[in-house]
């Protein structure tokens, strides 16, 4: 019995993860209905496993149900975007403040290659992964497990919205300006200066979220 349950749980997580990534990417896009049937078959898996998975989903809000109409992927609104802002800003703030006080050289290595990818690279999905880790790399010091993880569930669950902005008003990639002048102020000493620059960069991306975000909404 414990054996069975535990295979149900492994393949409930297999298949929540993927489509969390599917979702994520763009690959399945927003407002498209979730067939309980086809990810049955996909995955050649029994409907209990897909239903636990689609209710994580649920939960987590990368997907709605609606009576008679079934699951679907959850759209965002500006107004919601902007309320994303708000609590991205805060965890921001709170993050780099304790984050960058730490930094090491070990910190300004990583952001200096993933800098010199950014410039290299015409690759959309590459360029977002790439700011995205940027954005660890800028948390991961504060050591403040549970606030990174909220904030980097945020920028994920956004990449197809990050991913347009991309495109229509970057053309592929993306100047790294901010990201250059962010870590000069932080081997500077300039905390203050540095956050304020980080959240007024993402004050700006949304803007330009909210600018092109009727593409993924009715």
């Amino acid at each position: 019995m414990a054996i069975k349950e535990k295979k149900t749980i492994t393949i409930t997580n297999r298949i929540a993860e993927t489509l969390k990534q599917d979702i994520s990417y763009g690959r399945i896009p927003a407002g498209e209905a979730i067939i309980e049937r086809k990810i049955a078959e996909r995955f050649k898996a029994s409907n209990i496993p897909v239903r636990e998975a689609l209710r994580i989903l649920e939960g987590e809000g990368f997907i709605i149900h609606r009576k008679f109409s079934g699951y679907s992927v959850r759209q965002i609104n500006p107004e919601e975007m902007v309320e994303l802002y708000d609590i991205i800003t805060y965890l921001s703030g709170q993050l780099l403040s304790k984050g960058i006080p730490r930094y090491t050289e070990l910190t300004y290595h990583r952001f200096r290659t993933l800098v010199d990818e950014m410039d290299k690279t015409r690759d959309t999905d590459k360029t977002v992964a790439l700011l995205i880790e940027f954005s660890e790399t800028a948390f991961s010091p504060a050591g403040l497990k549970y606030s990174i993880e909220l904030a980097l569930q945020i920028l994920q669950r956004n990449i197809p919205i990050i991913q347009g902005m991309v495109e229509k008003i970057y053309k592929g990639t993306i100047p790294t300006r901010f990201q250059r002048e962010f870590m000069e102020l932080c081997q500077k000493k300039e905390t203050k200066k540095a956050i304020d620059l980080w959240i007024n960069e993402f004050e700006k991306m949304t803007k330009g979220f909210v600018a092109i975000i009727s593409d993924y909404t009715p």
